[in-house]
């Protein structure tokens, strides 16, 4: 059984960061490191333009509350991969270049966030 053990990485600014590939419609992978959000509940986050680019169905704009900050996203259906299954999930588009992981996707694993040998682990 191949190992679903995705390592990440903390930043120079304390940051916890986790490779996700995103899937575009015509089954292009691209690699983008995300930071993580116990705060998000959603899924995941994308900046807009990597969002349009993936190809991926846009279910329309919504309001969503970022930091102190009510914006108006667009929302879409995306395929993603975390560890060994590729999944559809909803991705908001429009935030700012880095991309956010959120509890959706995380959901069921084990993060493990050791600032003192800077490893990060989701099993």
């Amino acid at each position: 059984m191949k190992s679903s053990l995705i390592n990440g990485r903390i930043d120079d600014y304390g940051h916890v960061l986790l490779p996700v590939i995103v899937i575009a419609s015509d089954g292009v992978e691209v690699e983008v490191e995300a930071s993580v959000s116990l705060e998000f509940t959603g899924a995941l986050a994308v900046n807009e333009e990597l969002a349009r680019s993936m190809g991926w169905r846009c279910l329309g704009g919504r309001r969503v509350t970022v930091g102190f900050e009510t914006k108006a996203v667009d929302h879409y259906i995306g395929t993603v991969l975390v560890g060994t299954q590729p999944q559809n999930v909803v991705v908001l588009g429009g935030m700012s270049k880095a991309a956010i992981i959120g509890q959706r996707l995380m959901s069921g694993r084990q993060l493990t966030v050791d600032f003192a040998s800077g490893q990060v682990v989701l099993a």
